[in-house]
């Protein structure tokens, strides 16, 4: 049905209801603007009345309250005197009016709790109604047609938009291709990964928590979870759920840690207390998704539940987000999902794989399509009210929206000012307008939400392009439409900022390479796994005549670079420009690696662990017994946890602790080994090794 037909048939049943009503209640019905004068400002108000279930209904919008439809209550008319209230709120706010001659105004006194003030309305004409609504259709138009000419030159291969304004949805449309192999269209709820648009989420979930009184702001997380620990003792002890959902832990990124990572969400929650933080806890801004995760286990944890099942029953069913899940594999498993895509070093769109972070998840992992997201954002614009019920209080809302940590540094703009983080959002203010917005990249997909709350404007932006600046030149386009502001030309600037970083980003920051050297060892020497606490483990084989390293889900040959530094060749690794450096001990053994995995701190320290035969007790008793050391007996035993004992006359037992091949670390004392010497596969004797030199030791019989 076009948009003038729509109008028409608007026009009939808007007949037929009147036809119902008395005489002063037709005078009544319709839509009327006006304002109350309040000490020094008027305050603007929009009031329909509508005739539903046989009853004249009327709802009313304060917009610089950012009230949108709240319900009116004893609607009576006499004549020409008109009485209503606002239903649910204090102070019994009350208009008492009068209805002039000609129908098209009122004018009258508001009081509310014990105070009066004057107000005046002006009905809207059908005529203006119809002017608007032309003139929003034209405007609609418009943000079709510049997506129409503009993603492509951006070479996106789809995206989806939803638009909510004034409790309306204006567009839930998608544009381009879910698939371009097969050229299968994008549509209102094709599924995209929001990435870390899905943070609100589980903000949102912890306020619901919070509503209930299981959670509160201000109490340290350490006592809804006792087993917190983080890397830093202080952090450990005063961390909240404010301090988790704000990014102010003291900790950067380490999203080397879990990025592509096979660890388990408690894994990597066990791993936080050995990453290190780069500035001290509270004291700056740093994004951090590995804090999002924990907010998520805590809810999950406080719930008996998982942070999934919060969102979904307490969130996405109250929204009828129905098409929405937390996996991609959940996605690909519907009938409308998109593929993920990047722009190529060619210029051209090319397919990517899905990558699965369901174990970050509160960091990032919802996927949804511009129909569900159109009511998330409704939602929050109505102050947490979906339809008639409250889901969360407003208060609770305003906290998640209201600044709580600065962000430093200039604002990309001059129409983006005042930069701070909410809780799950981030806080500024765009060509004066108070803004609301929280991207979201993952592999193959860019996501923007945005909320104008004084303006009761939402804004959804989906798309299946890997780290794309698109989203923020849609969204702001759309923005300058619906506010009419004069519009900035988005696109060409935000067009020439992309090529311009892009021709950066081809310049290389690897460090200078120092020609004609060599590794140190064979390469035989460098195999083995290397294992750090948090980030887990690096495997090194040899292939041929290179090396090649397994990092996570990543794998990568490496090029010798210069001296016992490799560089990765392939994957994520290459891409970031990372460098493996190899270190020797005093014994002349590779004994660790480093990599700049997180570059705001020192370079994460891989150890290089013994082969797995030396944890074995089996393999560990064959060196139980007993070794002359000149006329000194020194003895091994094997204890009941499996470990070897070193025993030496008038010191205490020492632990072996696997260091090597054959090889162990005595105790805790610093470069301190004994190697055992193995000969047709028996215990021959050992070596004490010592920073001093190395003593040899015979085995023998105990009788001896």
């Amino acid at each position: 049905m076009n948009f003038w037909k729509s109008i028409i048939l608007f026009l009939i049943i808007f007949t037929m209801t009147l036809a119902l009503l008395s005489a002063d209640e037709n005078a009544l019905i319709g839509e009327w603007e006006g304002s109350i004068e309040v000490p020094g400002q008027e305050l603007e108000i929009v009031i329909e009345f509508l005739f539903e279930v046989d009853q004249l209904v009327g709802f009313i919008d304060i917009p610089l309250q950012q009230a949108i439809d709240l319900p009116l209550k004893n609607i009576t008319i006499e004549k020409s005197n008109i009485t209503f209230a606002i239903k649910d709120v204090p102070g019994e706010p009350t208009f008492n009016g009068f209805l002039s001659e000609d129908g098209s105004t009122i004018s009258g006194e508001f009081t509310q709790g014990g105070s009066t003030f004057t107000f005046f309305l002006i009905k809207k004409s059908e005529q203006e109604k119809l002017y608007e609504a032309a003139k929003l259709e034209e405007k609609l138009q418009a943000i079709r047609a510049f997506i129409d000419s503009t993603m492509s030159q951006w070479h996106v291969a789809g995206l989806s938009v939803a638009v909510v304004k004034d409790n309306d949805i204006l567009m839930t449309e998608g544009f381009g291709y879910r698939d371009v192999e097969k050229e299968l269209p994008v549509t209102s709820k094709t599924l995209f990964a929001i990435g870390s648009s899905s943070k609100a989420f589980t903000a949102f979930s912890v306020g619901l928590l919070v509503d209930e009184g299981l959670i509160d702001w201000d109490t340290p997380v350490i006592e809804y979870m006792p087993d917190f620990k983080m890397y830093d003792e202080f952090a450990t002890q005063e961390m909240t759920p404010i301090d988790l959902l704000t990014h102010r832990s003291g900790l950067p990124r380490h999203d080397l840690m879990w990025y592509g990572a096979y660890f388990s969400r408690e894994e990597m929650y066990d791993r936080l207390r050995y990453l290190e933080p780069n500035k001290p806890f509270r004291y700056t801004f740093q994004y951090q998704n590995l804090m999002y995760m924990t907010a998520g286990l805590m809810v999950g944890r406080l719930t008996n539940s998982t942070w999934e099942d919060v969102v979904h029953d307490r969130i996405f069913v109250p929204l009828g987000m129905n098409n929405s899940n937390f996996s991609v594999d959940a996605s690909q498993n519907s009938d409308d999902f998109s593929l993920p895509y990047q722009v190529d070093e060619n210029d051209e769109i090319a397919k990517m794989d899905f990558m699965n972070i369901s174990a970050v998840g509160p960091a990032g992992s919802i996927n949804s399509c511009a129909d569900d997201m159109v009511q998330w954002v409704r939602m929050f614009l109505n102050k947490g009210k979906v339809d008639d019920t409250q889901i969360m209080l407003e208060a609770t809302v305003e906290n998640l929206i209201t600044p709580h940590m600065f962000i430093g540094g200039e604002s990309s703009s001059e129409e983006l000012t005042y930069r701070a983080y909410g809780l799950g959002w981030f806080i500024l203010t765009y060509r004066g307008h108070p803004y609301v917005q929280h991207g979201g990249n993952i592999d193959g997909f860019t996501a923007l939400v945005n909320l104008l709350p004084d303006d009761n404007l939402g804004v959804v932006i989906l798309t299946n392009q890997n780290n794309s600046s698109y989203t923020s030149t849609a969204s702001y386009y759309i923005i300058d439409q619906l506010l009419d502001l004069e519009p900035v030309d988005w696109h060409g600037r935000n067009l020439g900022q992309k090529e311009t970083l892009a021709e950066i980003e081809k310049v290389s920051e690897t460090i200078e390479r120092v020609e004609g050297t060599n590794p140190s060892h064979d390469l035989e020497d460098y195999v083995g796994v290397y294992e750090n606490p948090g980030y887990g483990t690096i495997q090194i084989e040899r292939n041929d005549k290179e090396l090649y390293m397994v990092y996570h889900s990543f794998a990568s040959p490496l090029e010798h670079w210069h001296y016992d530094i490799f560089k990765p060749t392939e994957g994520l690794p290459a891409k970031s420009n990372i460098l493996l450096e190899f270190h020797t001990n005093l014994q002349g053994d590779i004994f660790r690696l480093t990599a700049p995995f997180e570059s705001s701190v020192s370079p994460i320290v891989f150890e290089k662990l013994p082969p797995e035969k030396m944890s074995d007790p089996v393999y560990l008793l064959q060196f139980a017994g007993t070794y002359k050391l000149a006329e000194i007996k020194v003895s091994v035993e094997l204890n009941k946890s499996g470990l070897l004992m070193l025993t030496y006359p008038g010191q205490p037992a020492y632990e072996l602790h696997p260091y090597a091949d054959n090889k162990f670390h005595i105790g805790d004392l610093e470069n301190y080994y004994v190697k055992f010497h193995i000969d047709k596969k028996s215990v021959t004797g050992m070596s004490f090794i010592q920073p001093n030199g190395i003593i040899n030791a015979e085995r023998v019989e105990e009788s001896e």
